[in-house]
């Protein structure tokens, strides 16, 4: 159980095919897009449950240019939970001109460049402007004109009789439907083929700068993990058909879950088949920069805290050297927290001290003072020890990998931290060719009120079970070796986020939940395990789950030579253990609960269900 508990204790567009006009079901959109002044709009992710108007515009219809002081009065009414956006996707208009232009007719709300046309593609809109009201599971719950102001073209009614955009965004907001869902739009009409096919045209100044900025340049910057920029043209071009193979490869941006995953995760890196499509014509098409008017202003990003300052920031006490070479080194530093009293985490943000070294980390709690020991034992900064942190932990904080963004848990949920708690924070290095060292610091954010307080509400503490199966017997050579291990809820629950573990042999994962006389549901997918790139997933909208709901999670092993990430060659017969070279099973899941005691109750009950699994040691075995 010490390794089961030291392991975790971490943490596409779905449209209907449709004719030209008529609704789109629902959009999650794979993107995330960015206005012409530079700001970033995280489309991909809508965990903050906001509901979304799309305007698409024009710089040459005069019927779009008459609606955009309509619109300013529009966005100044917006009720709280709406954002208003604007879309330009003219393919003959430049960011710099767009951005003149509408500085010119002195529009108040942002305008996306959709220069790519990637809005475009999913939202098909047939004139300008035309109007997109998604609600906040995605729904399309309206679309057409702004409002009734034009009886024809070059008809303008005197008085506005009907505000369907508005009507819709307030009965959206009283959690009612719209009495109108649909209207024919008035403006100019978008020609059938609107949108621009991918050829020739495509440059890097419009089109693949702004996928960088929004997919790569996290991690290729100057001064992050990544081996080379990707900042600049002369940078990309250098590395153009590596980008093309891998993001075809589904290789960058990491992202292992794959599509089949039937609820969506926050911060999903998954690029849509038009961004890949843009790549691959790019490199096709010989590189082309394009107008610097199309290029975005230069990505920001924040160095110092994302969330604000911390409620308390922790650091480890001694810088620790990394050889110059060698094998990845796992870590493991003892950090008091120091607190006064008993704390829900709602957030914590890893920065590590050293970049270029730093691959993932992983937050233990300790409040019997275990980790202490182990590392007075130790001369160095800390003490090694590979897979878990060689004690029982008292709980987890969760953990941190290259490209991570810091996010609060939703709805005032937090971890529990009890007070006189040890943090132990155990750092994957990997060395870099020349020695050097490390000193990371952590920031965490509580609750802001009493933990007794916090409890007496629904779903505010967030607890951890786990699925396992021990009796790894890995022949060398199975290429497909694979187990599966079922676990049944035996209280009603809501699902939070989705660990999955395994090691170098790993191949493939997937995560199915089947609720009672429900058919079952892809929790996770993963068809092609990575062990570097392991993550917490965090669900979009937690699920809620009754009692007697059955998890089953499916693994499938790769012994064989044609593994690349296989650490021995000949393969070797691999059994359970904490080792690396080892394997393991293991995927953890954060939950919560409308009442605590039920929470509780089911992370006994995962417990006592985790005790009575096989635990024979077949290692020694003939």
């Amino acid at each position: 159980m010490r390794l089961l508990l030291s392991v975790f204790l971490i943490i596409s567009c779905i449209c209907g095919t449709r004719a030209q006009g008529q609704s789109v079901d629902a959009v999650h959109f794979l993107f995330d897009a960015q206005s012409l002044d530079g700001k970033l709009y995280s489309l991909s992710d809508n965990d903050k449950q906001v509901n979304r108007a799309f305007v698409f515009l024009s710089t040459s219809c005069p019927i779009s240019n008459s609606y955009i002081s309509e619109l300013n009065r529009l966005t100044q009414a917006l009720p709280p939970g709406v954002e208003l956006f604007g879309v330009l996707s003219e393919p003959t208009t430049s960011r710099q001109n767009a951005s003149k232009h509408f500085a010119e007719y002195k529009a108040e709300f942002p305008i996306l460049f959709d220069g790519s046309q990637l809005l475009l593609d999913v939202l098909k809109p047939t004139h300008v402007p035309e109007a997109f009201f998604i609600n906040a599971v995605g729904e399309v719950v309206y679309r057409g004109a702004i409002d009734n102001a034009y009886e024809a073209i070059g008809r303008r009614r005197v008085n506005v009789e009907s505000h369907y955009l508005e009507d819709a965004i307030m009965a959206v907001v009283a959690n009612k439907k719209p009495v109108v869902s649909q209207t024919k739009p008035l403006g100019c009409v978008l020609p059938p083929d609107r949108v621009n096919a991918i050829g020739t045209k495509v440059t890097f100044a419009r089109d693949v700068a702004p996928i960088l900025q929004q997919r790569c340049e996290t991690c290729h910057r100057p001064g992050q993990v990544a081996p080379f920029s990707l900042t600049n043209y002369e940078e990309a071009k250098s590395h153009a058909e590596m980008m093309v193979e891998v993001t075809r490869q589904r290789i960058m941006p990491p992202w292992i879950p794959g599509p089949e995953t039937a609820h969506r995760f926050i911060g999903q890196r998954w690029l849509s088949e038009r961004e890949l499509n843009l790549l691959a014509e790019w490199v096709k098409s010989g590189c082309t920069f394009g107008d610097e008017a199309d290029l975005p202003p230069a990505a920001t990003f924040a160095e110092g805290w994302q969330l604000g300052e911390p409620d308390l920031v922790v650091k480890m006490p001694k810088p620790f050297t990394v050889p110059a070479s060698g094998p990845d080194l796992l870590q493991n530093f003892v950090i008091p927290t120091k607190i006064p009293g008993d704390k829900l985490v709602a957030a914590v943000e890893f920065h590590p001290g050293n970049k270029r070294v730093v691959h993932h980390a992983v937050l233990f709690l300790d409040d019997k003072g275990q980790a202490r020991k182990l590392d007075a034992a130790t001369p160095e900064p800390g003490y090694g020890n590979f897979g878990g942190p060689g004690f029982l932990p008292s709980g987890a904080l969760g953990g941190w990998s290259v490209g991570n963004t810091a996010r609060r848990l939703p709805n005032d949920m937090g971890r529990y931290l009890k007070k006189g708690s040890d943090l132990v924070v155990q750092v994957h290095y990997h060395p870099t060719g020349k020695v050097e060292e490390d000193q990371s610091e952590i920031g965490l954010y509580f609750v802001d009120k009493p933990v007794a307080d916090s409890l007496k509400e629904p779903a505010k503490l967030v607890g951890s079970i786990w699925m396992a199966y021990y009796e790894m017997d890995i022949p060398a050579g199975e290429a497909n070796y694979r187990r599966a291990t079922t676990y049944t809820l035996p209280k009603d629950v809501i699902m939070v986020g989705i660990v999955p573990h395994m090691h170098l042999l790993g191949k493939a994962m997937r995560v199915t939940v089947t609720e009672p006389g429900q058919q079952p549901q892809v929790l996770i997918d993963i068809p092609t395990w990575n062990y570097n790139w392991q993550d917490e997933y965090y669900y979009e909208r937690p699920i809620r789950l009754k009692a007697g709901t059955r998890l089953v999670v499916d693994a499938v092993f790769d012994n064989s030579a044609a593994n690349p990430s296989n650490p021995s060659s000949p393969p070797k017969r691999v059994t359970w253990g904490e080792e690396t070279t080892d394997e393991m099973l293991f995927c953890f899941f954060l939950l919560t609960a409308d009442k605590t005691e039920d929470l509780i109750h089911t992370i006994f009950d995962n417990l006592g269900h985790d005790l009575k699994q096989n635990r024979k040691d077949v290692s020694q075995a003939p």
